[in-house]
């Protein structure tokens, strides 16, 4: 029902299996709950988190609570419940969350200072910035890729506005890359070698291209890409006159593409998340 609301964010907090059998060790030591061995422990955990059903013919060592489940213990015979049924299993609710959080912390003071440190009540986690939403589409754009090198996605933008997109592969009509395609990408070259020998077209040389071709040209756009620009692309990027560019990723020729960028007067810049 919550996560229907626009400003809602599901937050999830784990730790690893002995760190948690460890800390109901110590709160039995001080005489929180009844003892517990490791096999029990984990039996639970596991119906806990996927919805199993633990069962046992000898005497368990239970604590009277575990994670706020209620367990009865009856000597010698089957152990009764209330644990999740698989469809409201622990791991289910940890898959949807937005933010998942892992406390290894040995005091409670560092986690809290840890959680302090993430900014939880920020709006920018509810709504994200330009900046996230345009690299987050260039992410979706990568899964289009047919590159057997890498899974590279670009958008260009005018005043917030995606104006097209773009990612890797072979041009239209010839056989996509992953199937054979592309002589280059199939064999072993080195990242950035025998690039003239390469058939496929880079994301950010897709996006300018149908820009052109479509919607007026790439005049005044920023351009988002999730790794930065090749030499190859740097070049057409500037003759093409877009006027920024945000990238995510490093590549081997940063250097040389920021300095093209620097001589043409074209602002560049890697993307910073915001936590």
């Amino acid at each position: 029902m919550f996560e229907k609301r626009p400003f809602f964010m599901l937050l999830g907090v784990e730790a690893p299996l002995m760190q948690r059998w460890h800390r109901a060790c110590a709160r039995a030591e001080r005489g929180e709950q009844p003892p517990i061995s490791l096999a029990s422990f984990v039996s639970y955990d596991d119906a806990i988190l996927y919805g199993t059903s633990p069962q046992t013919t000898q005497n368990p060592d239970l604590p009277t609570d575990l994670s706020n489940m209620s367990l009865m213990h009856q000597s010698g015979k089957t152990v009764s419940t209330s644990l999740p049924s698989a469809q409201l299993a622990l791991t289910g609710l940890l898959q949807r969350c937005q933010l998942r959080i892992a406390n290894t912390f040995s005091r409670l003071d560092d986690f809290y200072e840890h959680l302090d440190s993430l900014s939880l009540p920020s709006l920018h986690r509810l709504r994200p910035t330009w900046d996230t939403y345009f690299v987050r589409l260039c992410t979706l754009a990568a899964m289009r890729s047919n590159c057997m090198k890498r899974r590279v996605g670009a958008v260009l933008v005018r005043q917030h506005r995606v104006l097209s997109t773009g990612y890797n592969g072979t041009p239209r009509g010839l056989l996509n890359c992953n199937e054979g395609g592309c002589a280059r990408c199939n064999e072993s070259a080195p990242c950035g070698s025998s690039l003239d020998e390469c058939l496929c077209l880079h994301a950010e040389e897709n996006a300018l291209l149908e820009l052109g071709r479509d919607r007026g040209g790439a005049q005044g756009t920023v351009l988002y890409c999730n790794t930065c620009p090749c030499l190859r692309c740097a070049v057409k990027i500037v003759q093409t006159g877009v006027m920024e560019v945000v990238y995510q990723l490093e590549y081997s020729m940063d250097d040389r593409s920021a300095r093209i960028f620097s001589n043409a007067g074209v602002a560049f810049r890697k993307y910073i998340p915001p936590f």
